[in-house]
Parts: C-alpha cells; sequence; structure tokens
C-alpha cells in the first residue's frame, strides 16, 4: 500500500493544470498529507474562460483529453486505455475520449468542487467567484443525472457526492432527487439496478446497486430499499473476493464500491478476500486502473478502502449525512427525528441489528436555575457550549432530544464509552468556568448510559428516558453523575 502511495503522490506532482483531473490530485495529496498550495490552479483556471453551458468546454477545466490537454505521464495513449468491464470493450475503442468523459465527469465535477469550497473556506476570493461562477452548470448537470438515462453514470456521480460533504453541501438537492428518482424505480419493481443500455440492457449491475445503496446510506433515505440492495451485493460476490456487473468477471471499480459498501455496513464482513484480488489488480506502476487517465485517482480511492478495512468498525462505520437544516439552531446538533433515522438503519441492516450499540442519556442539572438567573441567552450559550464538548467524543453522534436532554449513540461496536464519559464529566467543571467565569456555578450533567443492539434502539431510548427520572433527586456535585443502567434493549 506504500508503494501505491507513492506512486500516487509521484504522478500527481507532474500533472499540468490543463489536466481534467489536476483539482482531484490537489485533494489526493492533501487528504495523504502533502499540503499543495491551490493558488496556480485556481489561476490558471482564472485565466481561461467557460464556454457555452450546455457544450463540453461549459466550465473553465476539462472534462476529457479529447482537446488541447497531454496525456498525463502515468496514463498510455487513448488507443492503450482499458475498458473496467470488458463487454464496454467496443464502446471504448468506437469513442474513447467519450468512454473516458462518462467516467471522469462526476469525478472532476465533485472533486473541482470540493477543492473550491475548502480554498474559499480559507478565505479565498478568488476560489469563492469561481465556485459561484461554476454552481449553476454544476447543478444542471446533476439536474441530468436525475433522468435516469443511464444507471451507471447517475449512480456513479451519486456516489461521489456523497462522499465529499462540501460537495454534497452544493448540490444535496440533487442528490436526494437522483437517489429518489432510482428509489421510486425500484419500489415499482423490486430488486436491483437494472442496465438500460447495450451491452447491460435489462441486466442486474452489482455496480449500480451498491453504488445506490452507499448513497442512500449516506443520504438517510429508503433504508428498507438499502436492506434489500445489500443483499443483492452481498450474495453477488464471486469466488475470486470480488464483484462484477452481470456476471462477468471481477472488475477493479465494481469491487470497490462493493466492497467499500460492505466494509463500512456489516462488522461480520470478511474482507480479506477482497483485499487479496485488489491486491493482484495493481499494476506494474503501482496504480489500479479502471480506464487509464483516472488511475491516481482510483488508486486513491482503493487505498482509501485498504486503510478503513483495516480498522475497528466503529472508525470505519459511516453516519448518515446530515443536511445543516436539519440541525437545531441553538446547539448545531441534529434533531431527535436524526435519532429516528439511525434506528430504522440499525434496524434495517442485517449486519447492524445484533451490533452492540452503547448510549448516553443526559440532562443538565440546574440548567432551569441558571436560566432563571442569567436569561435565556447566556442559558442558550451553555448548551451550544456543552453540545461541542459531546460533538468532540470520537465515534460518536450527540443529539438534541430537546430542552436540556441530549442523547448520544455510539458507534456499533464501539466500546469505552462509559470511561470516556466518565472523564468528560469530571472536564466540564473546569471547562465551563473557562468559559463563563469562576465566579459563575457550573451546570452539572446526569448521565445515564446503557447498552443494546441495533435492532433495539428505540425501546433502548425509551427505558433510558424512564429510568434517569429515578436520578432527579440523586445528589449531584458540580461534576454531575453517571450512572450504568446495563443492557437495556
Amino acid at each position: 500500500m506504500q508503494r501505491a502511495v507513492r506512486a500516487i503522490l509521484d504522478s500527481s506532482r507532474s500533472l499540468e493544470p490543463a489536466d481534467p483531473f489536476a483539482g482531484a490530485h490537489l485533494n489526493i495529496a492533501n487528504a495523504l498529507g502533502e499540503e499543495r498550495d491551490a493558488s496556480e490552479l485556481l489561476e490558471y483556471w482564472r485565466s481561461r474562460a467557460p464556454g457555452n453551458p450546455r457544450g463540453d468546454m461549459r466550465y473553465r477545466w476539462e472534462l476529457s483529453h479529447r482537446r488541447g490537454v497531454r496525456m498525463p505521464p502515468y496514463a498510455e495513449a487513448e488507443s492503450e486505455w482499458i475498458a473496467w468491464r470488458a463487454a464496454e470493450r467496443p464502446l471504448l475503442e468506437r469513442e474513447p475520449f467519450e468512454f473516458e468523459q462518462r467516467l471522469a465527469t462526476p469525478i472532476v465535477l465533485t472533486e473541482n468542487a470540493e477543492l473550491l469550497a475548502a480554498v474559499a473556506e480559507g478565505g479565498s476570493d478568488l476560489a469563492r467567484d469561481l465556485l459561484a461562477e461554476a454552481a449553476p452548470v454544476l447543478r444542471r448537470d446533476f439536474a441530468g443525472f436525475v433522468q435516469a438515462l443511464d444507471p451507471w453514470q447517475d449512480t456513479f456521480a451519486l456516489w461521489c457526492v456523497t462522499r465529499r460533504l462540501r460537495s454534497l453541501a452544493l448540490l444535496h438537492p440533487l442528490a436526494v432527487a437522483i437517489a429518489t428518482c432510482y428509489s421510486a424505480t425500484l419500489s415499482e419493481a423490486p430488486g436491483p439496478v437494472l442496465g438500460i443500455r447495450f451491452p447491460f440492457h435489462r441486466l442486474p449491475l452489482v455496480s449500480a446497486s451498491a453504488q445506490l445503496a452507499s448513497s442512500l446510506l449516506s443520504l438517510g433515505m429508503e433504508l428498507d430499499l438499502v436492506a434489500d440492495l445489500v443483499d443483492f451485493v452481498a450474495a453477488a460476490r464471486l469466488e475470486s473476493g470480488g464483484w462484477g456487473d452481470a456476471s462477468q468477471d471481477a472488475d477493479v471499480l465494481t469491487t470497490l464500491v462493493a466492497a467499500d459498501l460492505m466494509v463500512r455496513i456489516d462488522p461480520s464482513f470478511d474482507f480479506e478476500p477482497s483485499r487479496k484480488l485488489l491486491e493482484r489488480m495493481l499494476g506494474g506502476d503501482d496504480l489500479w486502473r479502471a480506464v487509464g487517465p483516472e488511475a491516481p485517482w482510483l488508486s486513491a480511492e482503493v487505498v482509501t478502502l485498504l486503510v478503513a478495512a483495516r480498522q475497528p468498525f466503529a472508525l470505519r462505520f459511516r453516519w448518515p449525512y446530515l443536511p445543516p437544516a436539519n440541525r437545531d439552531h441553538k446547539t448545531r446538533l441534529p434533531f431527535f427525528a436524526y435519532f429516528a433515522e439511525l434506528a430504522r438503519l440499525f434496524s434495517a441492516l442485517p449486519g447492524l441489528q445484533d451490533a452492540p450499540v452503547d448510549l448516553g442519556f443526559i440532562d443538565l442539572v440546574g440548567f432551569r436555575a441558571f436560566n432563571n438567573a442569567y436569561g435565556q441567552d447566556r442559558g442558550d450559550e451553555v448548551l451550544r457550549a456543552f453540545a461541542e464538548e459531546l460533538e468532540g467524543i470520537d465515534a460518536v453522534r450527540a443529539i438534541r432530544d430537546g430542552g436540556d436532554e441530549f442523547i448520544l449513540v455510539a458507534a456499533p461496536e464501539r466500546r469505552g464509552l462509559k470511561a470516556e464519559l466518565e472523564a468528560f464529566r469530571r472536564d466540564w467543571p473546569a471547562r465551563f468556568r473557562e468559559r463563563f467565569g469562576e465566579d459563575v456555578p457550573p451546570v452539572a450533567p446526569r448521565i445515564l448510559i446503557g447498552r443494546a443492539h441495533g435492532a433495539g434502539l428505540v425501546s433502548a431510548r425509551e427505558e433510558l428516558g424512564r429510568r434517569i427520572t429515578t436520578l432527579k433527586h440523586a445528589e449531584t456535585g458540580p461534576e454531575g453523575i453517571l450512572v450504568d443502567a446495563g443492557d437495556v434493549g
């Protein structure tokens, strides 16, 4: 894997700013710990002008190597490109740049939007202006994926955007629309996603099914449908340890999206056969390829999967995306509806139903008195400060249950929540006084923790809510109190 990382970084150092994947390479280098300045690329984009908003030159960057872009050193000439699905080899030979663009467009759009949004967050007016200019065209392109004209590309675009949170924030309504379109189709005709074009017409697509399932999980949508798609993908794994479309041999891109889905939602999934296959698929130059020019991007995604698969399940579990509109304005934590969403998710997926999940129920002793003494605005500041501290706990989602009550849901199979909450409540008084003053008596956390299985989150929360009422009269100091309720669901 270290060889692949070196090859990825080496390949991106020689990339020209005109290359369609230049933005993706900057993101990759930064993600791999090699900080790179985006100013040269942004200045290059500023020097160009977008063309017809409906043409191939509708952005300040290219979408393929069709015209005016030299092939990068790591990529062969188009006559040597490969088709990751062998059945599409004739399409590649007939229109190589069209074939490349079909794969590249979702990657380039989401990676460039992610880059511009990240640099704009750092204060760059140029990045902000370039993103504002590109945003309407980005939305138009993603609206095209809602039309369901190409199940593989549509769901691949959805998969790409749901993995880049800044891009997702920009394109969230369209991501939901794409997901809704395909979900509605499968609700009418249950089963996997089917191809609609040669050479996969009416054939089940593992790739599109895995891409859709991953995206629905990220969006927190149609979780019953996700369970069916996951069952299909799990059953479609080949003896080689990989996946292919329509009973073809395993290919690197389909194996990537399918294995990434399974690794992140099923604690019992055996990744080892897939890992060995991916190692065998590695090229002689230590890069993975689906076509050719995208090799560093694809290789970075494979490396990300390999790293994630080594981690405990609690760290690789992918939480559903939380849109800003679904956050409480006082604490910036999700509403209780997010807990209900997690409960549906954990109940719907066989791999999560039996997984152990730690939960916490917290309220703040003395909060009402603080509110009365110092005013509601100051009380809101306390809620926000407490929420910020809760958000600092790894592999846990903090949710506002209402008023001064909070729910904590640990990632499946996470360990050690009790010890961390003990340390949390001991540290809280000092953090409170640092923020609100030494002469202000801190509100104290009253914490009840318990354990449940994934399928029992709702009943567990109800049980914790009942039991915490028995602690209302328990004596608490500035550090509050923590009680372990044991198994509650």
